[in-house]
């Protein structure tokens, strides 16, 4: 299953190279973040699999140190903003399923992209991750301070991904005005639960 993982990872990575050529030689600016919005998708697909096969849980991901490197890299992989990005990132402990983390990754890729391209792009600005346990239920919010409004994004199809995830997991999106004077992306779902761990038949206790 490790080596399985690492194949996927690695097939991923080369369709990821060859969108990045592609991009690189479109002149149209919509088809070039079109092109954008695609390979930051499937690096976030490719990033599940490297996590199942480097950690010590071929079934499960820890979702804090995920979030940290995949918002690391979607900020280091946009080339069109032109100001400093801040982050603050924060995620309560939880280990998770791949079925369930393909979702909530590809929803943060969705709400993180928007905010680059919508409050963070000219002047860059302050970018918040947060993922929160609450008993049986999860939020992941991520915000930003720039000119965004509770209005979200519109009827595009950003939005409509976001809203096809949410359903995934069980979910519901709003879009709120954060603190800081921007756009708060909010997903609320069941908490994703572990699976109950299967005595073995040769244990007969004394």
């Amino acid at each position: 299953m490790r080596e399985i993982h690492h194949r996927v990872k690695n097939n991923l990575q080369i369709i990821t190279s060859l969108l990045n050529m592609q991009q690189r030689a479109l002149t149209d600016p919509a088809a070039r973040t079109a092109m954008n919005d695609t390979r930051q998708r499937i690096t976030a697909l490719a990033q599940i699999y490297r996590a199942l096969y480097q950690g010590p849980d071929l079934k499960r991901v820890d979702l804090r140190p995920f979030l940290e490197e995949l918002t690391a890299q979607l900020l280091a992989g946009d080339l069109n903003h032109g100001g400093s990005v801040r982050t603050e990132v924060h995620a309560d402990p939880l280990v998770i399923d791949p079925d369930r983390l393909a979702p909530l990754a590809l929803f943060a890729v969705e709400a993180i992209t928007n905010a680059q391209k919508h409050a963070l792009a000219a002047r860059g600005g302050l970018l918040t991750v947060d993922f929160f346990v609450r008993g049986d239920e999860a939020e992941l919010a991520i915000g930003d301070d720039g000119p965004g409004s509770a209005g979200g994004p519109g009827d595009g199809v950003g939005r409509t991904l976001m809203n096809a995830f949410a359903r995934q997991l069980r979910g519901k999106v709003t879009f709120e005005t954060s603190p800081s004077g921007g756009l708060l992306v909010r997903l609320v779902f069941p908490t994703p639960q572990a699976p109950p761990v299967v005595a073995s038949a040769f244990n007969t206790g004394t």
